[in-house]
């Protein structure tokens, strides 16, 4: 994750993604931490993703399985 290289409009847009996802991910009660869900974002914005639904479904990649096996 290299974190660095973005404009001001980016970051504004991540951090609006990232604050939905945490609403998102605790309603849903799954067990994904903030720093997972930072990691998956920036690795999606360091491979060029910059549209919000896509930078949602990068941070939940696998997190509703995962909440399945634990049920």
């Amino acid at each position: 994750m290299k974190g660095h290289g973005y404009n001001a409009a980016e970051l504004q847009s991540f951090y609006c993604v990232l604050d939905r996802m945490v609403t998102e991910v605790a309603e849903r009660d799954l067990q994904l931490p903030v720093y997972v869900m930072i990691q998956r974002l920036f690795e999606a914005a360091d491979q060029g993703e910059r549209d919000p639904g896509r930078l949602r479904l990068a941070i939940l990649c696998d997190a509703d399985a995962r909440r399945s096996r634990a049920a």
